[in-house]
């Protein structure tokens, strides 16, 4: 096997994956119309940041806990339950388990914060959410005056649509130490009474006053530019901190919803194919485009509110990090593939790698070197290597054909454990999601 039969392998399961959600009624765009390489340049014209692997762009200002988001690392987010006041279609909270039990029972948040501290668990951010976790006002603010108890310093944030927040309920935001507010306005809110849009304001411009940083959340749904735009003069001109503007995503139900409105999925909808839990569902076309055309218009305008674009691939790049972390923690997943490297934009453990003949050639190669790890495969053939040695090896052999193996770590499945036996350790195992084409070993320049 070479390395083109071995990547068709991958290409074919994305075409596969493609056809199984096609089959919910909502089709994908036949042509890639915002290709990831589109991000570098807008950051470049409109001075933004470009970080996390060009996953995350914003300019001005971003809220902290976005980018403690990014690995997870010391933040935790609760809900009391997921009733909401909102019946939004594109919702993603029926994908989490245990949906319909959480619809008509609550959690206890504080008990679990209490129980968390007590575990060892360290917070810098924490977060409250939902649903609507204004229907349960009491214990939001029980929640923030214990998470202040329990870390001082921490930083806190709260969802709301505002739906159900008032004077009394702002003040007592306020005073329970709430560090930022999200209200989550949808475009759709557009076609509601302008009352009902001018009251969302007016509570943002009462919380600018009382609360350290308010930010607007919302999906760039395609078709909403206008609204967008005037969102953005409008929560600029009363202080809002910053906008986060989600990249919008199909979650797998609703899909007449989504069919109705004439929506297309997004070709390529992930870097690599895999099982995202924590995304939000499956990118719509059109959507990043808008969201790179938002920040630009932020800057022609000179708004000075913060503009953060979260791409889908950001929120599946803290989901990654998670899971290979666990390759640091265990020494013997380590020892057994030590030409492993994280990946700091995407977070996945990347070598490179080679085929056929190639591998051999590889393998002669490193023994020769006599200190360069690899790892060998004869069924197939092929070799795992570090990356750091791939343009070395292309120098010295133009002709090889060279890949990058893209690997997240997941646990084993446990054995069955028998009676009076005590459960098996949690075993790991590296998952091989994608190889990309470094050198094909026809031109020296040629590089994918």
């Amino acid at each position: 096997m070479d390395i083109q039969e071995y990547v068709q392998a991958f290409d074919e399961a994305e075409r596969d994956f493609e056809a199984s959600v096609e089959a919910y009624g909502v089709p994908f765009e036949r042509v890639e119309s915002a290709p990831r390489e589109a991000r570098g340049r807008v950051a470049a014209s409109c001075a933004c940041h470009c970080e996390n692997g060009a996953f995350s762009l914003w300019r001005t200002w971003i809220s902290p806990a976005c980018a403690a988001c990014r690995t997870g690392e010391e933040t935790a987010t609760f809900f009391v339950d997921l009733r909401c006041t909102r019946h939004c279609y594109f919702c993603f909270n029926p994908n989490q388990d245990r949906y319909d039990y959480f619809l008509s029972h609550a959690r206890d948040i504080v008990a679990e914060l209490e129980q968390a501290r007590a575990a060892g668990a360290r917070f810098r951010f924490l977060a409250i959410t939902g649903g609507e976790p204004l229907l349960h006002k009491d214990r939001v603010a029980a929640f923030l005056r214990r998470a202040a108890e329990l870390y001082p310093g921490v930083h806190t944030r709260l969802y709301t649509s505002g739906d159900l927040l008032d004077d009394e309920g702002m003040r007592e935001l306020a005073a329970s130490g709430l560090t930022e507010i999200r209200f989550s306005i949808k475009p759709d809110d557009a076609s509601e009474a302008d009352a009902c849009q001018d009251r969302v304001y007016a509570l943002m411009e009462q919380a600018v006053r009382v609360i350290p940083d308010v930010v607007v959340e919302v999906p760039v749904i395609p078709g909403s530019l206008v609204h967008m735009k005037d969102l953005l003069r409008r929560s600029d001109a009363i202080g809002v901190r910053g906008v986060n503007l989600l990249e919008f995503c199909f979650p797998l139900h609703n899909a007449e919803a989504f069919a109705n409105r004439g929506f297309k999925l997004r070709k390529r909808p992930f870097k690599f194919l895999y099982n995202y839990w924590y995304g939000g569902g499956v990118p719509v076309a059109g959507s990043e485009a808008e969201a790179l055309e938002l920040l630009e218009f932020a800057r022609r305008e000179r708004l000075g509110l913060g503009v953060h674009y979260c791409s889908s691939d950001n929120k599946n790049a803290g989901q990654i990090f998670q899971q290979n972390k666990a390759f640091f923690a265990d020494e013997a997943l380590r020892e057994a593939h030590p030409w492993m490297e994280q990946d700091d934009g995407d977070r996945f453990l990347k070598c490179a790698k080679a085929f056929g003949d190639d591998a051999r050639r590889v393998r002669q190669w490193a023994d020769a070197a006599g200190s360069v790890p690899y790892g060998f495969d004869p069924a197939v053939p092929s070799i795992a290597f570090p990356s750091g040695c791939a343009e070395a090896l292309h120098k010295a052999y133009p002709s090889m054909a060279l890949g990058e193996s893209v690997n997240v770590v997941e646990v084993c499945e446990p054995p069955q454990s028998g009676a009076g036996r005590l459960p098996a350790p949690v075993a790991h195992r590296l998952r091989e999601v994608g190889v990309v084409r470094l050198y094909n070993g026809r031109n020296a320049d040629e590089r994918r």
